[in-house]
C-alpha cells in the first residue's frame, strides 16, 4: 500500500483510504473552528503560535484534508498539539498523515490501547492524562478536558470551553438518530455520566458527527437513549423477538415514535439500535469495560507505551 492502512490487511481498501473528501469549515468564535466531511466532525483551536486540533479523522486522505482546512483557516500556524478524544481509528487513526511532529495528548487508557494496537498511521500519545477533570493550557489556549467515565471507546475525553460556552464531545450524543448500532457505547454508564455535562454552562454543542447543535438537543439525545433503554427492557415483558430487526423496529416506533419520531433517521435506525441495547441487557455488557471503572481492564497490565507494567 502507498497509504497508511490502520489495521486493514487488504490492498482493496487503498482507494477508500486515498479518497479526498469535501470539507466544510465553520468559525465558531475568535479562536474555535469546526470542520466536517458531512459525516464526521471535529474541532480545532487557534493558540498563540500553533493550532490545537482534536483527532485526525479516519483515513490518510481525510487527515490531509483536515490539515488543509486548518492551514486555510489559520495560515502560518502549524498543528502543535493533537488531542485524541478516544482510541477509535475512524476519528484518531492517522496522526502520521495529519501532524506527525505534534505533541499527542490522550487519556492514559486511550494511550494504552493505542500502544498495544500499533495501527499503521495512528501515532502513540506523547502526553497522557489521568483522572476526570483537567484544566489545561496548550500554547496559551485554555480549555477543560473531561473524562466522566466509560461512555464511548476507551478513555474518552470531551472538551469544555468556558469562555465560549461550548462543549465538544465526539461520538457520544448526536442531534439526530442516525448512529444506529452503537457497538462501542457502554450503556451501563452512558447516560448517567454524560448527563453530568448538563452541570456545565454550555449553550453550543459540537458532536463528533453531523451538524453543530445546542444544549437542548444534547439533553434530548440523552432522553432518547434513556427512553430506548427502558423500552428495550419492556420488550422482554412483551415477548418481542429481540433478535429480529423488523420486530424491534416496529416495537420502538410504536412506543417511542410520538416522542422521538421527529429525530432525523429515527425510523431507519431505531431497530438496529434496539437490538444492540436488548443484547446489552441479555448479556450484561462488555465485561470490565462496561463497569463504572472500565479502565481497570488495562490499569495494571501495561504502561502507556505498551510495555508490561
Amino acid at each position: 500500500m502507498t497509504q497508511h492502512q490502520g489495521i486493514f490487511t487488504s490492498a482493496a481498501v487503498e482507494k477508500f483510504l486515498a479518497a479526498e473528501p469535501v470539507m466544510v469549515t465553520e468559525q465558531l468564535s475568535d479562536r474555535l473552528w469546526t470542520t466536517s466531511d458531512g459525516k464526521y466532525r471535529t474541532l480545532f483551536v487557534e493558540a498563540d503560535n500553533t493550532v490545537i486540533a482534536f483527532d485526525t479523522l479516519g483515513t490518510p486522505a481525510r487527515a490531509r484534508a483536515y490539515r488543509a482546512e486548518i492551514e486555510n483557516a489559520i495560515p502560518g500556524k502549524p498543528v502543535g498539539t493533537v488531542i485524541y478524544t478516544h482510541d477509535h481509528l475512524d476519528h484518531a487513526g492517522f496522526a502520521a498523515d495529519f501532524a506527525p511532529d505534534a505533541t499527542i495528548v490522550a487519556d492514559e487508557m486511550t494511550a494504552k490501547v493505542i500502544a498495544m494496537r500499533k495501527a499503521d498511521g495512528q501515532l502513540p500519545a506523547t502526553l497522557t492524562l489521568s483522572g476526570t477533570h483537567h484544566d489545561v493550557n496548550y500554547d496559551g489556549a485554555k480549555l477543560q478536558l473531561l473524562n466522566p467515565g466509560p461512555t464511548h471507546g476507551t478513555g474518552h475525553l470531551s472538551a469544555f470551553f468556558e469562555e465560549e460556552k461550548l462543549l465538544f464531545s465526539s461520538d457520544t450524543i448526536l442531534p439526530n438518530a442516525r448512529y444506529g448500532l452503537m457497538p462501542d457505547c457502554h450503556f451501563t454508564n452512558f447516560v448517567t455520566f454524560l448527563r453530568e455535562f448538563l452541570d456545565l454552562e454550555f449553550e453550543t454543542f459540537v458532536p463528533g458527527r453531523y451538524e453543530v447543535t445546542d444544549r437542548d438537543h444534547f439533553a434530548e439525545g440523552l432522553d432518547y437513549i434513556e427512553a430506548l433503554q427502558i423500552a428495550c427492557q419492556e420488550a422482554f415483558v412483551g415477548m418481542v423477538p429481540i433478535w429480529v430487526h423488523d420486530a424491534m423496529a416496529g416495537y420502538i416506533v410504536e412506543n417511542l415514535g410520538q416522542r422521538f419520531g421527529h429525530l432525523e433517521g429515527f425510523a431507519e435506525h431505531c431497530g438496529q439500535t434496539a437490538i444492540r441495547i436488548v443484547h446489552h441487557y441479555l448479556m450484561g455488557g462488555w465485561g470490565l469495560e462496561d463497569t463504572p471503572r472500565g479502565g481497570i481492564l488495562l490499569a495494571d497490565a501495561i504502561d502507556d507505551r505498551g510495555n508490561p507494567a
